[in-house]
């Protein structure tokens, strides 16, 4: 059938607003260069154990945007996973983020609620905390020698004053009791929507109708002002024939001297699946940030005055196409947690675009 939009990228944002498109009575051309729809949100599930493996990392779905929650629970539903962090520092294991819990443990002291912020303004407090859990891990994170950190980011870190350990403030999270990849195909699972995979797109191709692109810009235009500066990640597997590895889904290794910035094990995701979790063996993932070059996957975006001033050069560029919208994570060169790829995919003015 013929169609009146192209949706390039089936992530999290190319998913939501394809689906948007459709439910408006657009008939969407879906376009994913790889073999399955889903971005890095995409999931394996271990045949042996049934362990859904988040073979991009760890992805929590946490927000606090109603309008978001309330789209989302169309599709799947979740399964009430609250995320914890701890981090490894010396030996011995912490609960992030920094609240009471952790500075209790740390100096080894009782501090009340009312005690934290003063307790924390001495430079000495500060200090320990950011060499302890700040200093080698942001060096991992992102290539720069410690030396290069700046200690005045722990004053930019929230503190909390009580014994909370939940790691997101938001209201709603969870995981998808069905796996992530059920979201993704009944996104699409839509009159309106023909999906390809395996399917490219490149500016040559640009076609007459609305596109929707959301993978790299500075690739669509072929790097012609230089490539824009991203951190990338590389993922190593292992099964082990263990019930339990960590006892948590998330472990930071916070210490320079550790390649790797932090171990998860998947199998706690879903906590709710009791054969999963008594099956006698794990699967975990080392993750180790690393320097990214054109070919490599991008995670985070590296923000600097220059890479600044060169993505407003590829806007501007977009802006010459007219039937052309570019966002999402890669095109838009922002980091975006899912909620806010889906809620900045809910709010795209279609009507605009497609003339409707």
């Amino acid at each position: 059938m013929e169609h009146d939009c192209l949706v390039a990228g089936a992530g999290i944002w190319g998913c939501t607003l394809a689906r948007r498109l459709a439910e408006a009575g657009r008939r969407v051309l879906v376009w994913e260069a790889r073999a399955a729809v889903g971005g890095n949100v995409r999931c394996e599930t271990d045949a042996e154990t049934g362990i859904e493996i988040h073979i991009y990392g760890s992805h929590i779905f946490h927000t606090h945007d109603r309008a978001v929650w309330d789209f989302v629970q169309r599709f799947i539903e979740f399964n009430g996973y609250q995320h914890k962090v701890l981090a490894t520092y010396k030996g011995k294991v912490y609960h992030l983020p920094l609240g009471l819990t952790l500075i209790n443990k740390f100096f080894g002291v009782e501090l009340r609620p009312d005690e934290v912020k003063e307790f924390m303004a001495d430079e000495s407090h500060s200090s320990a905390i950011f060499d302890a859990f700040f200093r080698g891990y942001t060096s991992k994170q992102w290539g720069k020698p410690p030396e290069e950190i700046d200690p005045s980011i722990i004053k930019r870190v929230p503190v909390r004053d009580n014994y909370d350990t939940n790691y997101y403030n938001d209201y709603w999270q969870g995981i998808p009791s069905d796996g992530y990849n059920s979201l993704f195909d009944r996104l699409l699972d839509h009159q309106n929507i023909t999906i390809e995979c395996n399917r490219a797109f490149s500016l040559s191709e640009l076609p007459d109708i609305p596109t929707y692109y959301s993978g790299p810009l500075d690739r669509l235009f072929d790097y012609k002002f230089g490539a824009l500066p991203w951190r990338s990640l590389r993922f190593e597997m292992e099964k082990l024939p263990l019930a339990d590895f960590q006892g948590t889904s998330v472990m930071n290794y916070t210490e320079a001297s550790v390649p790797y910035t932090r171990i998860h094990e998947f199998k706690h995701y879903h906590p709710e699946k009791k054969d999963v979790m008594a099956t006698p063996k794990t699967v975990i993932c080392r993750e180790y940030p690393r320097h990214w070059e054109p070919g490599d996957e991008p995670y985070y975006p590296i923000v600097t005055p220059e890479s600044t001033a060169l993505l407003d050069k590829y806007r501007e560029e977009a802006r010459r196409y007219p039937n052309l919208v570019v966002g999402g994570r890669l095109g838009g060169y922002r980091y975006l947690d899912m909620d806010n790829a889906m809620s900045a995919a809910l709010e795209v003015p279609i009507d605009a675009v497609c003339g409707g």
